[in-house]
């Protein structure tokens, strides 16, 4: 508790020189609200089109969090199955990382066509981002069990499936929270572009057609409003984290 009120203040202080900074830059150039608007600018316009962001936002977080909820479900059965049956890891895992090496958003065009509009394209595209991290984080983490402990429940005549629920599983919780945690920051940024291509809602769709019409202010306030989602996931995630690893760190 004691160490809560210095960290507090230094993110305070960390985002008043950003802001102080953004101001400066602003105020010297003498730049048009159009091309960069001041800080106040932008916090004006969230205001000001507050029901209208957080309509569109509203849906871009059922969008990221259905899509991560069916990409962590799927993620952590395939890492189960992979490692069970290790030659299959062996072919799979190839695939994996060239599906993690290209940008999914990029399929969308494709996915419209064989979808049409809707979620289903975008939760695709978030399922594909989110996907790669929650499986290898969490099958990596299923290697690292420490021997001896495996070894243990050998000793005492347990099975492979009660090693795996009792051991390994708790033993991997860690690395699946750091999987699902690279997988939230994806997610968000992989549904902005999706917005991109062809969308009528959403975060992305907003910040686009404020784009084209030149409202750079609320442009940046929807920026501002997917950090917002974003430390929102953070947040969602420490709570699981410290529901599921509820024993002291070794």
């Amino acid at each position: 508790m004691l160490n809560a009120k210095p960290f507090s203040f230094q993110k305070l202080k960390t985002l008043g020189g950003i802001l102080g900074g953004w101001y400066l830059i602003v105020f010297f150039t003498n730049l048009p609200a159009y091309i960069l608007p001041t800080p106040l600018q932008v916090m004006e316009a969230f205001y000001g089109q507050f029901s209208l962001i957080a309509w569109h936002a509203s849906l871009t977080l059922l969008q990221i969090m259905a899509g991560l909820i069916l990409a962590s479900s799927i993620g952590i059965i395939m890492a189960l199955i992979l490692d069970h049956y290790q030659p299959l890891q062996e072919a799979v895992r190839p695939l994996l990382l060239i599906l993690q090496a290209t940008p999914s958003f990029i399929l969308m065009p494709l996915l419209l066509i064989w979808f049409g509009l809707g979620w289903t394209p975008k939760l695709i595209v978030i399922c594909l981002s989110a996907f790669f991290p929650v499986t290898i984080c969490f099958m990596d983490a299923l290697k690292r069990t420490p021997v001896e402990w495996i070894e243990l429940i050998k000793i005492m005549d347990g099975k492979p499936w009660q090693a795996l629920r009792i051991i390994r599983i708790p033993a991997a919780l860690p690395g699946l929270i750091s999987g699902l945690r690279l997988a939230a920051i994806h997610a968000p940024l992989t549904v902005l572009a999706a917005d991109w291509n062809g969308a009528s809602h959403g975060l992305g769709y907003l910040i686009m057609l404020s784009h084209g019409r030149l409202q750079i202010d609320l442009m940046f306030a929807c920026l501002l409003c997917t950090v917002l989602l974003t430390l929102v996931l953070h947040k969602i995630l420490q709570k699981i984290e410290s529901f599921l690893i509820f024993w002291p760190a070794v």
